[in-house]
């Protein structure tokens, strides 16, 4: 049997829930049914980490385990993956807010989807649209009849995404880097990070109104509210210092290499990265407050013949 992990970054996010798959589907499968956990993500993913980590990591679902196969794609999930009716069960988190193409600059924003200008706003929806049915035409035709897709990803409510503070005060160290004459204004422009935040109505638009899309039936939709696991000990301790650096280090993690493949070419990426996200950490120490995003929950289902 078959799982994969769609945008598996370096897998460590993948063990528990890649454990609880396992566990599932032997027990409707069989317990010594063979099973290969397929990861996958950009050429460019560090796959070196992820296979340390299932190794090493303590949480790793290799460990006690017999018959499982783990194996790595390096392609983006927007493209053809697998043959037809390969998966038996998928896995995305905090991937598919990423759009496919990084073309779309605001002027007003460090992320695509948080720009307030109407123009930028609606490329986004535009791109967004198009790269969520690209995703589920794809996924669609690798997924075997009765098989299902669980995937939870950065989306917004009505009137917020829970990122206003923490990408704000991203955005303002670009700024203050730009004030000191690091950056030109255009070259400010230029860092713009290709994330839009899909509210549920845009999740729902392909299935309206027959209920499927590409044979998919989206069985759940829900929208989270992700609480901060650095805010409980900073709010009782008062480690002001502590629950930044944290945050900076998360959002480095994620932003850091997009940012660095956009940097000015007359700076020095690493040095570049280097300052930004240490001016924006010790912009977080001015006014530290819980960081909750958005997380839409989806469940699809592909039609069992």
């Amino acid at each position: 049997m078959t799982i994969v992990d769609y945008g598996c970054s370096q897998g460590r996010n993948s063990m528990i829930p890649m454990r609880k798959a396992i566990e599932l589907l032997r027990l409707n499968a069989g317990a010594t049914v063979p099973i290969e956990v397929i990861h996958t993500d950009l050429p460019s993913n560090d796959f070196s980490s992820l296979f340390e980590a299932l190794i090493a990591d303590p949480d790793s679902y290799m460990t006690g385990t017999a018959d499982v196969f783990p194996l790595a794609i390096g392609k983006s999930y927007f493209a053809p993956l697998l043959p037809p009716g390969r998966v038996h069960l998928g896995w995305s988190t905090w991937a598919l807010q990423w759009m496919s193409t990084n073309e779309i600059e605001a002027a007003d924003h460090v992320l695509a989807g948080m720009s307030r200008s109407p123009a930028v706003a609606a490329a986004v929806a535009a791109q967004q649209a198009r790269d969520w049915e690209c995703f589920l035409t794809q996924r669609s035709r690798e997924m075997r009849p009765g098989a299902k897709l669980v995937a939870g990803f950065t989306a917004r409510a009505e009137a917020d995404t829970g990122w206003e503070w923490l990408l704000g005060e991203l955005w303002s160290a670009i700024g203050d880097m730009r004030k000191d004459g690091l950056l030109s204004q255009r070259e400010q422009e230029q860092i713009t990070i290709p994330i839009g935040l899909r509210s549920l109505e845009d999740i729902q638009a392909p299935f309206r109104p027959s209920g499927y899309f590409t044979e998919l039936a989206l069985e759940h939709l829900d929208l989270v509210k992700v609480s901060d696991p650095f805010w409980p000990e900073c709010d009782s301790s008062g480690d002001r210092v502590t629950f930044t650096k944290h945050h900076a280090n998360a959002t480095r993690a994620w932003s850091g290499p997009t940012i660095a493949s956009i940097t000015p070419r007359a700076l020095e990426r690493t040095t570049f990265v280097d300052e930004l996200f240490a001016r924006f950490e010790h912009r977080l120490t001015k006014d530290p407050r819980p960081h909750e995003p958005y997380m839409a929950a989806v469940v699809l289902s592909k039609k069992d013949r």
